[in-house]
């Protein structure tokens, strides 16, 4: 952070120059990210004191931190606009007049043990005259840009216990009226909706006896277009001493980001006939922060693909093995070496520096994926271990009840011979037709056979190809529904990814093996080859997961389907085997409940912000919210069978709408 003069920052406030410096012997700073609509100014945080002034006080250590609201500054950290007063109150306080703003008395105590100097006393109004002149100057911009302008006052004193007063309070006898009224009952209900840790939220208005009124009445009167909102908390944030609750300042944080954003739209479509919202008028560009997280991100990220260590490299001749024993042997996998240092790359994951991302939701989204990595480096490093199961089930989860019973439903379903019917494609001709598709669908990638595969296909991101077991074949039903599954949904998510200017949509949102698989499956369903042995291929897969996390035994799992759900045999192992792989990969459950989720969402609204990457289902509507801000770049692919859906035989229709 810079010092500058007050000729400096006026300078820069004119030129729209972003700002975020200390004044010079000012005991104020300054931060301005964006020319936006929304003020925060925090005008009694502040501790600093000179030592001389320090001297002629009569009040304690202990009492000043009843009078200095410790750690306010910290809840406006995030808003983009901010002025923070660092000098105590004590003095010189900014929300009083000129002549009054070194006060000789407080809460009906006297603070002067000595009276203050008349050089103190300079200095304290040449303080509130800078302060207020930047003040000014920046509410003349903001309302030259964008005619109204929201000003909130952040101030936090205790709650008396006789009060009405709740966590929040909003001091509306300062408000300008009428047009203060539709904002004030919009950042109520705002405020009302923010979750707190351990903390029931309330909200309340009317007088406030802690903190003067002169930043509303100097506003009111020479700022027509700008709306004053004095707004006090209550120091739930901080124990008695001034220490900070980490966990309460940051959901206080987003908070009041989200709140006051939507206060200022509110104000704003007072003055504008558009139908604004607080996404509108937040910063449309990615600051330099995130992106230099998100690129040492995907550096780190590299070397952390599951499925390359956790397929067994000895998986054909486990097979064999096993026929020949009539399934009474327990195959032992083996697996590649990794090629990263987990310790090192847990450690470095956790040193990025993602508290400088000051936008709430992209903080938020980067600390999650951060967390999702270092456990899939957990899951990776335990591979053939017995604690495997464990970090498999921190990452993936388990069945719930609902699954089973979905599953079991599906697997009572009487056979349709005429799936059985008809020819069968193998794998050297399903090359040209996946290649035709990705054609005929503008997809840039290459299909490619392989011999290291338990699936039928799999999207080699890093690639861009589309790989196939060579030892594979499929029916056309089959045919149509794998490409609308690999190229159609993994492969179009790719290539979104790799087109969008944050990287994190390459690596993949947590949740996002449970949407993408998800989607995936709902496209086989939209293009209308979805068939009922694929419903009990999921199927069966759920009750191979429930059967590993129940006995670990890789022989009655198979038996299991061999026997109680008259799988074939070599179908039967493979699933087994994915299931088993790894000492107990529980992924396979998320391939059914993820389509009935899929398939509930594309019912209810507009999905396809979830193709700009490899995204999670929660996170639709902070995608959502990044796409109107220009922020990530709108799918540039999209599903066929999403554009041009199919409808498949009345009696596969019938049991999708079954699931629940």
């Amino acid at each position: 952070m810079q010092t500058l003069s007050e000729a400096a920052i006026l300078a820069r406030i004119q030129n729209r120059e972003p700002v975020h410096a200390r004044l010079r012997n000012g005991g104020l700073v300054i931060r301005i990210d964006e020319y936006v609509p929304l003020v925060c100014t925090v005008l009694h945080s502040g501790t600093q004191l000179k030592a001389d002034v320090e001297k002629r006080l009569l009040i304690s250590s202990e009492q000043r931190r009843l009078f200095e609201s410790t750690g306010t500054a910290e809840l406006a950290d995030l808003l983009p606009i901010t002025l923070i007063a660092e000098e105590s109150r004590l003095a010189c306080d900014l929300n009083f007049s000129l002549t009054q703003c070194m006060r000789k008395r407080l809460d009906g105590r006297s603070l002067w043990r000595r009276p203050p100097t008349k050089a103190m006393q300079q200095y304290a109004h040449r303080r509130h005259q800078r302060f207020y002149h930047l003040l000014d100057s920046l509410l003349d911009a903001l309302e030259e840009d964008h005619g109204q302008c929201l000003l909130v006052d952040l101030n936090s004193q205790p709650r008396s216990f006789d009060s009405d007063s709740g966590v929040f309070h909003i001091i509306d006898s300062q408000v300008r009226m009428p047009e203060g009224e539709t904002v004030i009952n919009c950042l109520r209900d705002q405020l009302q909706a923010i979750e707190l840790p351990h903390q029931e939220v309330s909200t309340s208005s009317g007088e406030s006896a802690y903190q003067g009124d002169y930043l509303s009445a100097h506003v009111n009167t020479r700022h027509e277009q700008t709306l004053t909102v004095p707004l006090q908390i209550d120091p739930i944030f901080r124990d008695s001493s001034g220490n900070l609750y980490p966990l309460v300042v940051d959901a206080l944080r987003n908070g009041l980001h989200s709140s006051l954003y939507e206060a200022a739209a509110t104000l704003a479509r007072q003055g504008s006939n558009r139908p604004l919202s607080g996404h509108d008028l937040m910063p449309s560009e990615l600051p330099k922060e995130v992106l230099r997280v998100d690129r040492a991100l995907k550096k780190l990220a590299k070397g952390l693909e599951t499925l390359l260590y956790i397929n067994p490299i000895n998986i054909a001749r486990e097979e064999r093995q096993f026929m020949r024993s009539k399934g009474r042997y327990q195959p032992q996998f083996r697996y590649r070496q990794l090629r990263i240092d987990p310790y090192v790359h847990r450690e470095q994951l956790y040193r990025l520096p993602v508290d400088r991302i000051r936008d709430p939701a992209l903080r938020q989204l980067y600390r999650e994926v951060i967390d999702a990595l270092a456990e899939r480096i957990d899951l990776l490093v335990s591979i053939g271990s017995d604690r495997f199961l464990y970090n498999s089930l921190r990452y993936y989860g388990e069945p719930t009840p609902e699954d089973l019973a979905n599953a079991r439903f599906l697997l009572h379903a009487m056979d349709r011979p005429e799936e059985s019917n008809g020819r069968r494609y193998s794998a050297d001709e399903m090359i040209p037709f996946f290649e035709q598709k990705a054609q005929e669908w503008g997809l840039e990638c290459r299909v490619e056979l392989s011999d290291r595969l338990l699936a039928q296909a799999m999207v080699n991101n890093g690639r861009k190809a589309l790989l196939v077991r060579r030892s594979t074949s499929a029916s056309e039903s089959e045919l149509h529904a794998l490409a609308h599954h690999e190229l159609g949904v993994h492969m179009v998510t790719s290539l979104n990814a790799a087109a969008q200017p944050l990287k994190v949509f390459t690596l993949g949102l947590p949740g996002n093996t449970h949407a993408q698989e998800g989607l995936a499956i709902l496209s086989e369903y939209l293009c209308g080859h979805m068939t009922l042995k694929r419903l009990k291929t999921l199927a069966l897969r759920v009750i191979a997961v429930d059967q590993m996390l129940r006995y670990n035994d890789f022989c009655r799992t198979w038996r299991t389907l061999v026997e109680d759900y008259h799988c074939q045999e070599e179908e039967a192992f493979k699933i087994t085997a994915r299931v088993h792989r790894g000492g107990g990969f529980t992924k396979d459950h998320l391939y059914l409940s993820g389509f009935s989720q899929a398939l509930k969402l594309w019912r209810e609204g507009d999905i396809t912000g979830l193709y700009v990457g490899k995204t999670g289902f929660t996170y639709l509507p902070l995608i959502n919210e990044l796409l109107a801000r220009g922020l990530v770049e709108s799918p540039a692919y999209l599903p066929h069978s999403l554009l041009n859906p199919q409808s498949c035989s009345p009696e596969i229709t019938y049991l999708v709408n079954c699931i629940r």
